[in-house]
């Protein structure tokens, strides 16, 4: 499997907006329980409440309020701005799940949209562990998204910042205790069926089995036509290849046909709408 770099123009059509605004919506406000056995409850039917109302009040909640872009403020910091991050991870997991060729897609089994205890605090982390199985060898994705509308190419989120793309999967790709870490914590909250996967590589991990398991650093940086400039945008990934073999890079750049900015506000004004419908 050899290094993949790759471009998709997005039209930010409103399709574009209205499906990754439900798709949104369904991450942030995803739960545990399966609202068909509120249902079942005669302390519920007693009060005369049924699940429907539950979850409206449930999405509603999940999904925050911009007060910045409420007033209408257009200094809004990208560093506090969780719906440019949010959609930067949304895209990411998209692209890793469902745009992939078949064969290379992988199982995303938890978002960390769906996981951040608040919904108006920007996630940590990892932004997407994932894996798929070919031959009975596991192939563990490890998923960092960025958005950046700079002028500069690459953008300093792709090499240059501390928590960039390059610094921060170059420290997964060198540090196993790092990785061990944060595979263990995840680990908690999946089903069977993916804790067997992730688990797994785990354990290979932990016992120094290396060789095992294949990691795959998948990378999505969000650009738009004012910005974006291919091959410079990939950075230090492109130009330092090997520093991440025997294992394999997936750099996609998503490239949006409007600005970026005008996009999150369209993104940001959909999900609202369609919280308060």
């Amino acid at each position: 499997m050899a290094h993949k770099f790759i471009k998709e123009d997005i039209s930010v059509s409103d399709k574009f907006i209205i499906k990754f605004s439900e798709m949104y919506i369904k991450q942030r406000s995803e739960t545990r329980f399966g609202y068909n056995k509120i249902d079942e409850s005669l302390l519920f039917q007693k009060h005369g409440f049924d699940s429907t109302q539950l979850k409206k009040v449930i999405k509603q909640n999940s999904v925050a309020e911009d007060l910045i872009r409420e007033a209408g403020d257009t200094h809004k910091t990208v560093l506090t701005d969780i719906y440019r991050s949010d959609l930067g991870e949304l895209l990411l997991t998209y692209y890793f799940e469902d745009k992939l060729p078949e064969d290379e897609r992988f199982i995303i089994p938890h978002k960390n949209i769906t996981n951040r205890e608040l919904a108006a605090q920007p996630g940590r982390g990892l932004d997407a562990v994932g894996y798929r199985v070919d031959n009975d060898r596991i192939k563990l994705l490890i998923g960092e998204g960025k958005v950046s509308h700079q002028k500069t190419n690459p953008p300093s989120v792709v090499d240059y910042n501390s928590d960039s793309i390059f610094n921060t999967q170059t420290k997964f790709k060198n540090n196993r205790d790092i990785l061990v870490n944060r595979l263990s914590d995840y680990s908690r909250n999946l089903t069977d069926e993916a804790a067997e996967k992730i688990g797994l590589v785990l354990l290979l991990l932990d016992f120094g089995r290396e060789s095992e398991f294949d990691l795959v650093f998948g990378c999505a940086l969000i650009r738009d036509v004012s910005c974006v400039k291919i091959n410079e945008d990939y950075g230090k990934f492109y130009t330092q290849q090997t520093d991440f073999d025997p294992h394999h890079i997936t750099f996609c750049i998503l490239n949006f046909d409007k600005e970026i900015a005008d996009t999150i506000d369209l993104f940001y004004e959909k999900v609202q709408e369609l919280c308060r419908a």
